[in-house]
């Protein structure tokens, strides 16, 4: 076999191998090789292939029963439970809201602010669809026999599982792809039943939301006909010797405070659903009313004489509303705007008698000092100065 590629001749006639050259074989040397690895090749690949079978035949179904798992019990814990939302509800409604606060500037005032909350349930919505619709889809895609054509019978790709796990989940029932065995029938029945039946809870669930931010807004409206500020409550209930007017609203604020209360454990994205006028807000509301009790409480003679039922009701109502705001929404109460010391000059205009002003402050600055860097946090939370509360 030849295997000299080139040569020249010498000076002195020879014939001698190019000096640039290498012997080079051909032929046997480069086409044995492949043929001999060839079948090793196709029994390393087919063994992958088999593997990665395997692997995804346990990887679909593990993470599509775990999406449809999680969503469904997110539905029934945000929808059917009074105490709180899901998690995953909680965190996209979080999620929601930082962006639109964000974006508005942290400005109660802004118009952008009043769509968080329809923003919240369409994502919250959209969340539970998608997980669900993923979670079926995996499923199938652990069989690839799973879902047949109708009229074919040939199985169906990808994407027309995604169809079907679609309108499975929406209980559409086209018709045409169908589960191709017993077991896959079962499951789609389970699923169809199960999407009728979120749907319906979501629904019923919505209604309840936007009745509750009726009774939001209502509440609000209710606080701030009494007066514009805390002095301006206490002044326009002030008869001349006792606030026998404001204690006879008391009852209803109570009950709608404490309704609103109990509609927040039971549906606390209504947390998110915001007013841009500030007495339309429920936020400066409470505050308004909490600063209106502790000047009753703490500037107002003793002399005077108040209905301590009342007084106890009001303060029980405020502090579950206060409490119930702190565990739920205000992980950190360090608010940076400092709560003022309230002005008593309209009350001794109106003749109220009042303890004296040095006292009065000092029990504001100081044993009041928690309660009312909560108060400023639960403003700030929600965009709102003080200002809005003490209006000059």
């Amino acid at each position: 076999m030849a295997f000299i590629k080139s040569s020249r001749t010498s000076k002195t006639g020879n014939i001698c191998p190019d000096s640039d050259s290498k012997p080079k074989l051909t032929g046997l040397h480069e086409s044995a090789t492949p043929m001999f690895l060839t079948p090793y090749l196709l029994l390393r690949l087919e063994e992958r292939a088999n593997n990665s079978m395997y692997f995804m035949n346990i990887l679909y179904p593990f993470l599509g029963a775990l999406f449809y798992t999680l969503i469904a019990l997110d539905i029934i814990k945000t929808t059917f439970s009074s105490s709180g939302g899901g998690r995953i509800t909680e965190l996209v409604s979080r999620a929601v809201w930082k962006i639109f606060f964000l974006v508005s500037g942290k400005n109660g005032k802004s118009k952008l602010l009043e769509y968080a909350g329809p923003s919240i349930l369409t994502c919250t919505l959209m969340t539970w669809v998608l997980g669900l619709w993923a979670g079926l889809f995996l499923l199938l895609l652990s069989d690839p026999d799973s879902v047949v054509n109708s009229t074919t019978l040939s199985s169906a790709s990808p994407l027309e599982k995604l169809y079907y796990a679609g309108f499975t989940l929406s209980t559409l029932g086209v018709g045409d792809y169908k589960a191709s065995n017993d077991v896959w029938r079962i499951i789609t029945s389970v699923t169809a039943f199960s999407g009728l039946a979120f749907i319906t809870a979501s629904l019923t669930y919505f209604v309840q939301v936007l009745s509750a931010v009726g009774l939001q807004s209502k509440l609000s409206l209710y606080i701030n006909s009494m007066g514009k500020t805390p002095q301006q409550i206490l002044a326009n209930s002030w008869n001349g010797k006792d606030f026998s007017s404001f204690f006879d609203n008391v009852s209803d604020i109570c009950q709608m405070l404490m309704q609103h209360t109990v509609n927040h454990h039971s549906f606390p994205v209504i947390h998110y659903f915001h007013n841009s006028q500030a007495q339309l807000s429920v936020a400066p509301a409470v505050v308004l009313l909490d600063e209106a009790y502790q000047l009753l409480e703490q500037a107002v003679s003793q002399d005077v004489k108040r209905s301590e039922v009342k007084m106890v009701m009001l303060q029980t109502a405020l502090d579950s509303y206060l409490e119930m705001v702190k565990e739920g929404f205000l992980k950190n109460t360090s608010p940076q705007e400092d709560a003022p010391t309230p002005d008593l000059w309209q009350l001794e205009e109106k003749g109220v008698p009042l303890k004296k002003r040095e006292e009065v402050e000092l029990t504001f600055k100081q044993t009041l000092k928690d309660r009312r860097r909560l108060l400023s946090s639960l403003l700030e939370m929600d965009g709102w100065p003080w200002k809005e509360v003490y209006q000059s």
